[in-house]
This record gives C-alpha cells, structure tokens and sequence, in this order.
C-alpha cells in the first residue's frame, strides 16, 4: 500500500471522527436541554397531582398562549388566567390525580410544516386517571399534548388535546 493511499484513508477516517465528535456533542446538548423540560413538565404534573395550584402555574409564562381541548381550531388560544381557572375547576372537580404510561419526544422531525428536532419543543402521551369527588368514581382519558418552552425553562404555548365529552361522561353513567 502506498504512502498517499494510507494517506488518504487516514485522512477520510479522522474527517469522519471529527464529524462524529461533532453530532455526539449536538445530540447530547440537545439530550439535556430535552430532559430539563420533562423534568419542568414532570414538576408540573407532580403539582397536580398534589393539587398545588400555584407551583403548577408557576411552570408556565406569563405570556403563555394554551389551546386547550376545548378549542375548534389550531390557531385559538387562551391566556395563562383562563388555564388557571380550568385547573382550579379540575381540582374541585376531581382527586387522585395520575397521569400514567407517558411518553415523551421532541420536535416534529416528520412533518407537514417545517421539520424540527429541537429539545424545545416536546409532545406528550399518556393516560390520565382521576377520581370524581362528588360521585367517587373512578375516570380516565387518553391525553396529548404539544408544550414549547422558551429559553428561560417556562412553557409559553401549550396545546391540550383530550375527548372532553368522553371523559366527562364517564362520571354521569
């Protein structure tokens, strides 16, 4: 083998390890900035499940735009005071809260709209169980939500997706 050609297989090989390098050191900051928001999202379903309202809403901004499931359209929002009266109706409403069998992932990285892998943007599946308090029976629903995060850890848009009237029944039968 001659010198030129060892050459230039080291030379390809160190290219390559330094490209490696690169999207090892990408990957793993993005790792971490992805697992401090599920840990604030997790902080937040922790408050719930406490029913602490304050530290729930303190995970959110103040410029916070929340679709909750309620909403028709995707470009409807309500403000941080409206999600704030929601959740004090949930709490009055229902006890033992769970949200149970999560699942996490960032960014749309297959999308419609432009394609993302940012650790900022997060969705979220799961099952919510709960307890009626006034007829004592127990409710469930699957649950789905889109959560963006600004760079101060808060979340500022939150899209909330459940069948209202599903889970609404369940207490009624």
């Amino acid at each position: 083998m001659t010198t030129i050609r060892r050459f230039s297989y080291l030379f390809i090989f160190l290219i390559f390890s330094c490209n490696q390098v690169s999207t090892e050191k990408n990957n793993s900051e993005d790792q971490l900035k992805f697992d401090a928001n599920v840990a604030n999202f997790n902080s937040m379903i922790d408050a719930f499940a406490d029913e602490n309202h304050e530290q729930f809403m303190s995970v959110f901004a103040d410029s916070l735009k929340w679709s909750g499931p309620d909403k028709i359209n995707m470009s409807e929002f309500d403000s941080k005071e409206t999600l704030s009266e929601a959740l004090k109706g949930y709490m009055a409403a229902y006890e033992n809260h769970a949200l149970k069998n999560t699942r996490f992932f960032a960014g749309s990285t297959y999308s419609t709209m432009e394609a993302s892998t940012s650790p900022d943007v997060i969705r979220v599946y799961g099952d919510w169980h709960h307890r009626h308090s006034e007829t004592g029976k127990d409710v469930s629903h699957k649950w789905m939500a889109v959560i963006f995060f600004n760079e101060d850890g808060k979340i500022h848009e939150f899209w909330d997706y459940f069948d209202v009237t599903g889970f609404s029944q369940q207490h009624l039968n």
